[in-house]
């Protein structure tokens, strides 16, 4: 018995040793975090975020345009700024212009054939037949 308690208590002044100091290291390592290290540790434990009981509603008196007189008077603003601006007006004519541009490619295209039969079918056959790959068409079984 006293061959054995002996190298166990060893064992375990050892192991007691070797913990300690690793536990010394990791607070060391934790005391010499950057700053936003704790507010991490604060959001991965759920800490600071607020309740939904604790969340404030808008009351139906208090929109967001009534209370905020000077977000309302901005708004005012860049309505105005963009109503005055040139660029914003659409154009008298836009589908007119439109119209026209078409109708020129239109004659641009009059002098060409409309059908669609511009291949025939022998030609046809040969543009099917050079994609015809047994192996792609009729799986590795047709290989066999």
């Amino acid at each position: 018995m006293k061959n054995t308690t002996i190298p166990l208590i060893g064992v375990s002044c050892l192991l007691l040793v070797g913990c300690s100091s690793s536990f010394a290291k990791v607070r060391g390592a934790v005391n010499q975090a950057p700053d936003w290290y704790e507010t991490r540790r604060v959001e991965i434990r759920g800490e600071g975020y607020p309740e939904l009981v604790d969340v404030p509603t808008i009351a139906p008196g208090e929109l967001p345009g009534k209370t905020l007189p000077a977000s309302a008077e901005r708004v005012a603003t860049l309505t105005a700024e963009f109503t005055d601006n040139a660029r914003a007006e659409l154009p008298a004519n836009g589908p007119a212009e439109i119209a026209a541009v078409g109708n020129e490619i239109r004659q641009q295209f009059a002098g060409f054939d409309e059908s669609s039969n511009f291949l025939t079918d022998a030609e046809i056959a040969a543009i099917r037949n050079s994609f015809n790959v047994p192996r792609v068409t009729q799986g590795l079984k047709g290989q066999r």
